[in-house]
């Protein structure tokens, strides 16, 4: 027995429609881009204008309602009849409501078709719900990125910018100096606002602050913790630990701002921590006993660390990492005869860097680069013989969304040099090999290009994190490093945890904000 309804025998049918107007939209954006008359009328869209904007031949240009650039198979779809209320799942989907199957081929076929809504203006739609939908779906960087410094309230004024969409502020030339300033950093919070955040502004900002950048700063976040043995602790860390409030209670707190709850990984379940002396550790809520997870990362010695994406080596790396330092270096690493006295004094200095921004200068630099950054699948690996995890997953350096016109915006990065695998090219066909020269040569120098950004000054921000700092930083986005520092006197103490991604992707949505 079928669920009755004609609309629940349309559904291949009218995805088979969106798909072609889908396809027609494509075409009309390639023919303004090409400079081409379009083929299916003398009106064509420019994908780089306003939403809504019409432009025509004769240079004249009107701007109509995000609703008539949609197409009416979607507009349809998305009927609000068309959802369960409660559940907010579909409704008009036609399966045997005894063991689930879905109809048979020829039921589709026998059922009479469902009139499509030609009148768009039926269509009660909120201008702000179809401008997001028509962003996802013409794929336009523009329509979600901006660049720093952003642009002030006269100057979108003067641009006569009608946009009300918070963007993805691609940063460079950060200082530390900019981001601890309390009248000039975006970034920047204090623990106890957010802490005594009743009517959740200061949530609410941070959110922002974060969805636009990417990274965030908080100051003066409690760093008492029971997880540091005290002979390894500097006067100021024992000092601290008459705080009230709790580290790891801290970093749960901004965990469930951000993401509901901390992300369980090999290294633990909740918050973790790390130092050149101390191993993660992961307190077990069972028996209230500190357990350690895996320690098989350089994370844990006192080299430098070159900017990174943490967790590569999982299909679907952390959205956030939670930085709070709890013991800074006390000793700065001795420079070698080699360096001359412009080289910062290395003491662990952390480092941080807008993917993002540094994708974008690749593209406009080196589109070939981009390109094969995107397009090629490279294998990451993470193995700790002493907890028995070998773990793998494949991904592209930069993740981007691909077009018919090329490449969309950037959803996201995944970058570690030391735990990527070495490249295997495509298969041969028929055991053709001559190309494997060519392939190795062309991703050598594309990686190269893409080093050549993340080694510029300008787009790196250096910053000494002081006890009490926490950094928020969107690991899909930012890359993070560190200096070398020298722990032959006290450790150089970091606790945190991560946060999956679809968990910060669910609040930033639920905040109203929108990505690729």
């Amino acid at each position: 027995m079928l669920l009755s309804g004609k609309h629940h025998l349309l559904i291949p049918k009218r995805a088979a429609l969106a798909e072609k107007s889908c396809r027609l939209g494509h075409q009309l954006q390639r023919s303004c881009v090409s400079g081409t008359k379009s083929s299916i009328g003398t009106r064509i869209f420019n994908s780089r204008n306003h939403l809504g904007q019409v432009r025509f031949h004769n240079g004249s240009s009107q701007h109509r309602s995000n609703a008539t650039l949609l197409p009416n198979q979607y507009l349809d779809a998305y009927d609000p009849k068309r959802f369960d209320p409660s559940t907010h799942q579909r409704n008009d989907v036609l399966f045997n409501p005894i063991d689930g199957t879905p109809p048979p081929a020829d039921s589709h076929s026998a059922t009479p078709k469902q009139e499509v809504t030609h009148d768009k203006s039926s269509h009660k739609y909120e201008q702000s719900w179809l401008g997001t939908h028509l962003d996802r779906w013409r794929a336009d960087p523009s329509d979600f990125d901006c660049y720093w410094p952003v642009p002030t309230n006269k100057e979108l004024q003067d641009t006569k910018s009608k946009t009300t969409t918070t963007k993805r502020v691609l940063w460079s030339n950060w200082t530390a100096d900019l981001v601890r300033d309390r009248d000039k950093s975006p970034i920047l919070f204090q623990y106890d606002d957010i802490a005594h955040d009743e009517d959740k502004n200061t949530e609410k900002s941070l959110l922002k602050a974060f969805y636009q950048y990417g990274l965030v700063l908080i100051t003066g976040t409690p760093t008492a913790t029971d997880s540091l043995p005290e002979e390894v602790m500097t006067e100021a860390t024992k000092n601290a630990t008459n705080s009230q409030e709790r580290a790891e209670d801290a970093i749960l707190h901004l965990a469930s701002m951000i993401g509901y709850h901390p992300l369980q990984t090999l290294y633990g379940s909740g918050v973790w921590s790390t130092s050149s002396y101390s191993s993660f550790y992961n307190s077990d809520d069972s028996d209230g006993q500190v357990k350690a997870g895996s320690t098989a990362d350089s994370a844990y010695g006192s080299t430098s660390l070159p900017l990174h994406t943490d967790m590569t080596y999982i299909s679907n790396p952390p959205g956030v990492q939670i930085f709070l330092m709890v013991q800074p270096a006390t000793a700065t690493r001795t420079l070698s005869s080699e360096q001359d006295s412009t080289t910062i004094a290395p003491k662990g200095q952390s480092v941080y860097l807008d993917g993002f921004a540094a994708a974008e200068r690749l593209r406009k630099e080196n589109p070939d680069a981009f390109h094969l950054l995107a397009s090629t699948q490279r294998r990451y690996r993470c193995i700790d013989d002493a907890e028995g995890w070998h773990l793998e997953a494949c991904g592209p350096v930069i993740n981007a969304i691909h077009g018919e016109d090329g490449w969309g915006p950037v959803t996201s990065i995944r970058h570690n040099d030391l735990d990527r695998l070495p490249d295997l090219p495509p298969y041969p066909v028929q055991n053709d090999v001559s190309n494997f020269t060519t392939f190795y040569d062309e991703l050598l120098s594309a990686h190269a290009a893409w080093d050549n950004i993340l080694r510029r000054d300008e787009i790196r921000l250096v910053i000494d994190l002081k006890c009490g700092d926490c950094v928020l930083v969107a690991n899909q986005r930012c890359m993070h490093g560190r200096y070398a520092f020298d722990a032959s006197t006290y450790p150089r103490v970091v606790m945190g945890c991560y946060v999956g991604m679809d968990e910060l992707g669910s609040k930033w949505r639920h905040s109203g904000f929108s990505f690729p």
